[in-house]
């Protein structure tokens, strides 16, 4: 075993390579993954001293004045964390939904997230791989391997990370290489659903200044959803394929100057998930298109940093991602409906450019000032294929066959520039300021939402193969008619125009004091502001009669520009004000690890997104504006070395979080939606409902974790660990609504319990670890979701469905995970 003398020595190593790079790692006086021997007295043990840089200088987790929770490699390793959303039930108040058609997690912090995973808006939990923006939520998705930390920031940061975000941050910092030793490691795991998981690593240091380091991952498993009978031959959905490799090289000349770089490859050829009407291990749906996705993602990341003899740093972080996109996803229900969708061209390009300028540490006035330039270019076809269709009830033929979204130049500018400083009064009490101003520009220029009454494509060919007539979205005026009342037989039609070009500017600021209530106790509290740019949405139609002309289409424009006169494509900023005060502290000789938060949060213009359908059977994201919504919470972490070997970790967290104002319609039964909810109606606004006092999603009001591990040292020397972890949650609404159970008899359709919600549930995870007295290698054997509940993540696509559907968490899966290393 690794005593904690040699470990200590070896994480001041590492600080110090941290530190040049500006990266973030967590170290420890004593790993929970390299414990002491059972021998070891309980005296001798301490909590591990994690390092973050959630204030972008190098802290203990401790001494950061903010809600953060943080990971290294070992820590994402026992809670079996592959991608962002099996940190679900370790982080308090994160919950994650996962979208089907784009496999993307969507991500909610304290109540706070988007259920838009589009390129027309933005995540409200920001997403950052050293240091680089992710504009896309699908880039969350990404394989977490090979990490020297992970940092989930809870509550606005509208100071100091890349643009603004009202929910949180996610940072995810990869594996520097290091100058001083070789070391390698490779991690193999095999499982049910014929679960094939393999991680490697090496890192080569090529001379005393220069090291590279090389590391991938994959990940395969077989889908979860059982075909129905009928169903088309192909790929189970919730299936898993997945793989990454990066490159990355560490120049480091002399002592005041180093050189980051990254490339990293990540690709997903996985089915995506579908909603199903049971969840766990038993779920059936009838599919006549199996998934098909094919999603891959370049990024170049760099960082260099020069550090003058004055003591000041000098910092570039700069970023490219490239990424594109192919999918199908099933849409259909039964034999008699067939519907389908998916990217026929998605790509997303973007370049980051930072410029960081701070002082030393030590100093007792901390300042730190930067700049901070974020593009991206969007180019979609997303099509959705709905052939044979009734409409309106099926009195008529549907007139829209095809359905086709075309957005050939959707994009994004955003400058920001920012500062932070923190003063040391006296020794135990601190003072930090913070502002940062931010413009930003989107734009739509040319994007079309066209609908077709015929699928144009070559009958031999699949359905999931390349079409053949493509539309030209440049060739609107003459090769379509302008609206659907002036289509040719057979002719496609436009059914929105969508160019708009908003921008928005804002400052946003933080206030925070800290005190040192003793050596190993702080209290602080913090005032902080938070700003999410504005989204685009569909624009307006053309209502005329006579032939289109330039005029007109410059009409629909300027209409869609036009917020005085409520006619905008595009929904305002959502900003919100936060109060927090937080304590950090060790207890009972460092045994005991002690965090709290306690915190209220007001939202004006909160961004709320749904699916809803058009008169024309188009399928759209509407966004809108809630008036104003206030979250009121509690988040505890702990962590206490139980004797000798043991350990104990658990999370909490409560949440009040309710629209105050909020008059919209219901996304799916329009004003027939008073019948779930009787209290939303108004007599003064029949077309409109009161969703004022209902629940945010993904905000349930009590949630908490609780994980044991124990150390036994076997007669070799040999160790086992055998750890389970708890996870609880009350329940969980899915839409703004709060639809509970659907009356009997509702638009002639059967009862239906629990449309939009997830009753209170309780789920557990094992696992049992066996490493030898010598050899540097173990084996372990795992089950998450032991008692295969099923977990719905949120609801179907359809829930006006006669049997509502869901998405749901993992079943049960098990298996056994060896792990080996080489240095």
């Amino acid at each position: 075993m690794i005593q904690p003398g040699s470990k200590l020595k070896q994480s001041y190593i590492l600080i110090s390579a941290a530190m040049l790079c500006g990266a973030s790692i967590n170290v420890s006086a004593q790993s929970t993954s390299e414990q002491t021997t059972a021998s070891q007295s309980s005296e001798s043990r301490a909590i591990e001293v994690i390092q973050v840089t959630a204030t972008k200088r190098v802290t203990t987790i401790r001494e950061t004045p903010l809600a953060v929770t943080a990971f290294d490699q070992n820590a994402l390793d026992d809670n079996h964390v592959m991608q962002l959303d099996d940190l679900q039930g370790a982080v308090p108040s994160l919950h994650i939904a996962q979208n089907g058609t784009q496999n993307t997690p969507m991500v909610y912090l304290r109540g706070i997230g988007s259920s838009d995973q589009t390129e027309s808006g933005d995540p409200a939990v920001a997403f950052h791989v050293d240091g680089v923006y992710s504009a896309r939520s699908q880039g969350a998705s990404a394989l977490m391997f090979d990490l020297e930390g992970a940092e989930i920031l809870r509550g606005p940061q509208g100071t100091l990370f890349g643009r603004n975000a009202t929910g949180g941050v996610v940072n995810l910092h990869t594996a520097k290489p290091k100058l001083d030793y070789f070391e390698a490691n490779a991690e193999f795991t095999l499982g049910n659903y014929d679960r094939r998981a393999t991680r490697a690593m090496v890192n080569l240091p090529l001379t005393d200044t220069l090291a590279i380091r090389v590391a991938a991952a994959v990940d395969k498993s077989d889908g979860v959803v059982d075909m129905a009978p009928g169903s088309a031959m192909g790929r189970k959905y919730g299936s898993t394929d997945l793989a990454a490799a990066r490159f990355s090289a560490l120049w480091q000349p002399n002592d005041n100057f180093d050189w980051f770089l990254s490339y990293e490859n990540f690709t997903d050829q996985g089915t995506g998930h579908i909603p199903t009407v049971t969840g766990g291990s038993d779920r059936e749906a009838y599919i006549q298109e199996p998934g098909f996705n094919d999603f891959v993602i370049d990024s170049l990341r760099t960082r260099l940093n020069y550090n003058f003899d004055s003591g000041i740093t000098l910092s570039y972080i700069g970023g490219y991602t490239d990424s594109s996109r192919e999918s199908v996803w099933e849409r259909s229900w039964s034999p008699d409906k067939y519907e389908w969708g998916g990217c026929v061209e998605c790509t997303h390009e973007a370049t980051q450019h930072e410029l960081q300028i701070k002082n030393e540490d030590s100093a007792r006035l901390q300042w730190m000032v930067g700049y901070f330039y974020f593009k991206e270019n969007n180019a979609t076809i997303f099509d959705i294929v709905h052939p044979d269709v009734d409409y309106e009830g099926g009195s008529t033929p549907n007139p829209n066959l095809w359905s086709t979204y075309r957005q050939p130049d959707r994009g994004l500018k955003s400058n920001s520039i920012y500062a932070q400083s923190t003063y040391k009064v006296t020794d135990v009490f601190r003072v930090s300021l913070g502002l940062r101003y931010t413009e930003d520009e989107r734009w739509d220029i040319g994007g079309r939402n066209i609908m077709c009454p015929d699928v144009k494509r070559t009958e031999n060919l699949p359905l999931n193969s390349d079409y053949v007539g493509l539309l030209d979205p440049d060739n609107l005026l003459n090769g379509l008619a302008p609206n659907k009342f002036l289509v040719q037989p057979g002719q496609c039609w436009v059914d929105t125009y969508n160019d708009t070009s908003p921008s928005w500017d804002k400052t946003t600021g933080m206030a925070r004091l800290e005190w040192d209530f003793s050596p190993t106790v702080m209290l602080y509290g913090s005032y902080a502001t938070g700003f999410k740019s504005g989204t685009i949405q569909d624009g307006g139609r053309y209502t005329g009669t006579g032939p289109f002309t330039q005029a007109d289409l410059d009409a629909i424009i300027a209409a869609n520009n036009n917020e005085a006169a409520g006619t905008h494509a595009y929904v305002a900023p959502e900003e919100n004000t936060s109060i927090e005060l937080g304590l950090k502290g060790a207890f009972l000789d460092n045994t005991l690890q002690l965090f709290a938060a306690l915190f209220t949060t007001e939202y004006t213009d909160l961004q709320v997104t749904s699916n809803v359908t058009t008169e024309t059977g188009a399928d759209l994201l509407r966004k809108t504006n809630a008036g104003k919504a206030t979250i009121n919470g509690l988040e505890l972490e702990a962590k206490w070395l139980v004797g000798a070997n043991g350990e104990l970790n658990g999370t909490m967290a409560y949440l009040d979080a309710k629209y105050d104002e909020f008059l919209t319609t219901d996304s799916s039964y329009g004003a027939d939606g008073i019948a779930f909810n009787p209290s939303a109606g108004n007599p003064n606004l029949p077309n409109l409902l009161d969703f004022s006092g209902n629940h945010l999603v993904q905000a349930p009001e009590f949630s908490m974790s609780l994980s044991y591990e124990h150390f036994f040292e076997l007669s070799n020397g040999a160790t086992v660990r055998p750890r389970i972890r708890g996870s609880y949650s009350s329940e969980i609404w899915f839409d703004p609504a709060n639809r509970g159970d659907r009356p009997e008899g509702f638009r002639n359709l059967p009862y239906a319990a629990d449309i939009d919600r997830q009753d209170a549930y309780t789920k557990f995870d094992a696992s049992l670890v066996y490493q030898p007295s010598a050899g540097s290698w173990s084996l372990e054997a795992f089950v998450n979701n032991l008692t295969d509940k099923a977990i719905k993540s949120d609801q179907g696509r359809w829930n006006s469905n006669p049997v509502p559907n869901y998405m749901w968490q993992s079943p049960r899966t098990f298996g056994v995970r060896v792990k080996v290393s080489f240095d």
